[in-house]
């Protein structure tokens, strides 16, 4: 497969900034060891973009994500195959109600 571009949307960035924020009240290296393990598995997309499953939520699917998981969040992107382009929707946690906020 061809190595793809990846595009992080203005959203997914604030969710990033969010979760560095939030974990860095407690703990300034655990903040960015998430930050760096979210960008890490982001950047794997570019060569295997079909390694996220499609979510199981019907409503989800059919909007055409895909989603790797970088516990306890995760990655929501769609695979643009006209452009070979992965774009990163949203980095949510876990315990969130995605199926509402995608």
């Amino acid at each position: 497969m061809a190595n793809y571009k990846i595009k992080i949307m203005q959203i997914a960035q604030d969710d990033m900034k969010a979760i560095v924020a939030h974990i860095r009240i407690d703990d300034t290296d655990a903040a960015i060891r998430m930050y760096e393990n979210i960008k890490a598995s982001i950047g794997k997309l570019a060569d295997f973009p079909l390694m996220g499953p499609v979510p199981l939520d019907r409503k989800v699917a059919e909007q055409g994500y895909r989603m790797i998981v970088v516990d306890p969040y995760l990655v929501f992107y769609i695979l643009v195959m006209e452009n070979n382009t992965v774009e990163v929707h949203r980095v949510l946690h876990g315990k969130q109600d995605f199926p509402r906020i995608l």
